[in-house]
């Protein structure tokens, strides 16, 4: 993937993005593509596409029968251009995912850095290097690219005020009872309290915004672990190249069933004899086994850790909620709740390589011989969930 350092210009035009709470891709445009009118859907604007709705080149068969044309926008100072966009896979080079905007030179230049982003449920892109938004918003200017940014920012502003609103009503009227039972049921009680739907999509929970609740434990009040994301394990350069496989070597018989419920970390092997060793080197994440001197199990490239970091956590609520009983049926009373937003990839690692973030297997067979998969989790101390994210996280008690 092509891609260079932004100058300050460029760094200022994007800073705009990020600031308005808009999830960006950047394009390195090459002289290359622009006469060929050939642009690379790399692997984070494809997940940027699919994760948005707006199109999964998974699903797409290769070749021109197959091309898809949507709508996109070109923001520039003078105005919003609708421009038809070619979403394709060609036959050759392995069908690698492409696009194309019409009118394409009439935009970018050799060298230049677009911002693509999705809203409304369009593409739209910025260039970053030939834009001067951040210049022109200082200014106090009103321009149409200036006007939607602007206007995007609000609505994520009104979503979160809008979520702490519902939280701090269902806060005043007391504890929410229980709407099951187990280590998740206060995620879904507040959950079902909201009216979301329980499921297992891959999505965040309100309106864009993810949401994630914990019960206080203990009699200082000390927080348990918030889960980040799941994430199996890259197959392709693991030791083991299933979760079966990780049960079968270490897991562990709980009458007739083979289960492997535990927790993984750098600070040091489990009882199991499973830790965690992040190579900077090579951009991995290692889990091992302390026999023969580190015996490797499986691996996770970073980067992969980073999209899932960054589709699952672009905003969060982080709720506390203190637990009671009341005739033997757990209750929740919302406390507090910490609202983030813009994760760090580099905090990510420092707190994969400090043990505050920590791995969880949920992999268990019944005595029929079905495996059940419910992670690996990546979980953090909730204690230190800001010190994941960029700018001032924001924290709002509750009652």
């Amino acid at each position: 993937m092509n891609t260079r350092p932004l100058d300050p210009r460029e760094s200022a035009n994007l800073l705009v993005l990020n600031q308005s709470g808009i999830d960006s891709v950047l394009l390195f445009i090459t002289e290359t593509g622009l006469q060929k009118s050939i642009l690379d859907a790399t692997e984070p604007l494809r997940i940027l596409l699919r994760n948005s709705g707006v199109h999964d080149f998974a699903t797409q068969s290769k070749g021109q029968d197959s091309k898809v044309m949507v709508e996109a926008k070109v923001m520039a100072e003078t105005g919003i251009k609708s421009v038809p966009t070619s979403l394709y896979r060609p036959t050759t080079k392995d069908g690698d995912p492409r696009l194309w905007f019409s009118r394409f030179r009439e935009h970018a230049n050799p060298d230049d850095v677009m911002a693509v982003f999705v809203h409304d449920g369009r593409i739209h892109a910025l260039n970053l290097t030939t834009s001067s938004i951040a210049k022109r918003l200082d200014a106090g200017l009103g321009c149409p690219d200036i006007g939607l940014v602007q206007s995007i920012a609000a609505r994520s502003n009104s979503t979160a005020t809008e979520l702490l609103g519902l939280l701090r009503k269902i806060a005043e009227n007391g504890p929410i009872t229980a709407a099951c039972t187990g280590t998740t049921s206060v995620g879904r009680s507040i959950e079902t309290a909201l009216g979301i739907s329980i499921n297992s999509s891959p999505q965040p929970d309100f309106k864009g915004i993810e949401i994630k609740s914990g019960r206080m434990t203990g009699g200082g009040g000390r927080e348990n672990r918030a889960t980040l994301f799941a994430c199996v394990p890259d197959w392709d350069i693991s030791a083991l190249k299933a979760s079966r496989a990780i049960l079968d070597q270490y897991g562990y018989k709980r009458g007739e069933v083979l289960k492997l419920y535990c927790t993984v970390s750098t600070k040091g092997k489990n009882a199991q004899g499973l830790f965690l060793e992040v190579d900077e080197a090579e951009k991995l994440l290692r889990e091992k086994a302390i026999v023969n001197n580190g015996t490797e199990v499986c691996a996770w490239r970073l980067g992969r850790l980073h999209e899932r970091l960054q589709e699952k956590h672009k905003e969060t609520f982080w709720i506390k909620a203190s637990s009671t009983r009341v005739a033997g049926i757990e209750h929740f009373q919302l406390e507090s709740a910490i609202h983030t937003a813009r994760p760090s990839n580099g905090q990510f690692d420092r707190l994969l390589k400090d043990g505050t973030i920590t791995l969880d297997h949920l992999v268990k067979r019944s005595a029929s011989g079905r495996v059940v998969e419910k992670g690996p989790l990546f979980k953090v101390e909730r204690m230190r969930v800001p010190e994941l994210f960029l700018g001032n996280p924001k924290e709002y008690r509750l009652v």
